[in-house]
């Protein structure tokens, strides 16, 4: 049973916009639901469980002896969503169809893997233990892979119908500025949780 809340809430997370479900949603309206789109969601899918992996096995040991490093990777993972942000911004790539192109895989990845959701899997969602035993960290990883997989589909799938329905909407880089501002928006939000918890905690 206790599974089944985890789903639920990786559920809910992972339904809310943020810098990864921006780019998937993008590269759903630029190419459609194509091998490409699965690439990224691999991507996506792969950068997660490293990055939960790696907060889940030292998170505990960092706060309590380098709180400072946490802090400084929150920053730097902070920065890199600016980064990509001004970079869609500012990107003046189009397709022959007036479509903006598609993020790169590698983007992706780097983007997913400094995504602060997460951080939060690993310490707010996952059932204490999860990462001190094989069994336990198998079973919260494979239910993350069966939540995680079909709703990065979904964000390509919901790209896929604006890209065929709304065609005057998204042409040129509208699509890549009102992503670029969503992650913009992302990370202020993070800077400021940082910014509060380092300093008023």
């Amino acid at each position: 049973m206790t599974m089944y809340y985890v789903a639920i809430a990786m559920l809910t997370v992972l339904l809310v916009p943020g810098p990864t479900n921006s780019l998937l949603l993008q590269s759903g309206i630029s190419r459609g639901l194509s091998t490409y789109s699965l690439k990224l969601v691999a991507a996506e899918w792969a950068a997660y469980v490293i990055q939960i992996s790696a907060w889940g096995l030292s998170i505990d040991a960092l706060i309590e002896h380098y709180g400072w490093v946490v802090v400084t990777t929150k920053v730097l993972a902070v920065m890199f969503l600016f980064y990509i942000s001004l970079k869609l911004w500012f990107s003046i790539h189009q397709g022959p169809d007036g479509k903006p192109s598609p993020i790169s895989v590698s983007a992706l990845f780097l983007a997913t893997l400094n995504n602060p959701k997460g951080l939060f899997f690993a310490t707010l969602i996952a059932p204490a233990g999860t990462f001190l035993h094989v069994e336990s960290y198998l079973s919260f990883m494979t239910v993350f892979s069966l939540v995680v997989l079909p709703v990065g589909m979904t964000w390509v799938a919901l790209g896929a119908i604006f890209g065929r329905k709304l065609p005057s909407i998204i042409a040129g880089n509208r699509v890549n500025r009102l992503v670029s501002l969503i992650i913009g928006l992302f990370a202020i939000i993070a800077l400021y949780n940082v910014a509060a918890t380092t300093i008023f905690t």
